[in-house]
């Protein structure tokens, strides 16, 4: 009976993990696919429909400890609605960001995707180089949760490598929706106005 019943629970967690990996590979195809869409928008300039959007922010300034430090920022987002109330909405769906430092020695570019229609996280792209070594993480997202990090997180260097390809403020994969949220703030303050 013991067996049986050890049987039965050992096929229903398959049965559950099999089904959830499904998903989440159903979800990360739709996501690629919106990536994709929105890479090939962006390239296709000058844009036809009225549903494009574009904002862009330089930084260049000398940071103590690491010199020069530049940053560029594009903001894509979807055309303001206006509402009866007066009110504003504009949906940002995809950033990039690239900053430098040390005079080029250190780099991150990141991309950002968002849904463009209910706003939530899709997808992140960061690309980190130190000197001649590079490496991407790429980060899925579902329901404003990580649903698959590549590489894997036991695959990233330790904090004491001297070849560690994060920035600091990202030490688990969760803190990548922290800075797409700060990422949500600044947009909202670049764009609106009072």
């Amino acid at each position: 009976m013991k067996t049986r019943i050890t049987l039965i629970l050992a096929a229903t967690l398959f049965a559950a993990v099999f089904a959830n990996a499904q998903s989440h590979g159903k979800r990360i195809a739709e996501i690629r696919e919106t990536y994709a869409n929105r890479l090939n928008m962006m390239n296709d300039k000058p844009f036809e429909d009225q549903m494009f959007n574009e904002a862009c922010i330089d930084v260049a300034q000398n940071l103590p400890g690491s010199g020069m430090h530049e940053r560029h920022e594009k903001y894509y987002f979807t055309q303001q609605q206006y509402s009866y109330d007066g009110s504003e909405d504009s949906k940002l769906y995809f950033l990039t960001c690239k900053i430098t430092y040390a005079m080029g020695i250190h780099s991150y570019y990141w991309e950002f995707l968002w849904d463009p229609e209910k706003g939530d996280p899709m997808f992140a792209l960061l690309v980190r180089e130190e000197g001649d070594a590079k490496q991407e993480y790429r980060f899925y997202f579902e329901n404003s949760k990580v649903i698959k990090v590549a590489p894997a997180v036991k695959d990233w260097p330790v904090k004491d490598d001297s070849m560690s390809l994060h920035p600091q403020t990202i030490e688990k994969p969760a803190d990548v929706l922290k800075l797409m949220d700060s990422y949500q703030a600044n947009f909202k303050r670049l764009v609106y106005h009072d």
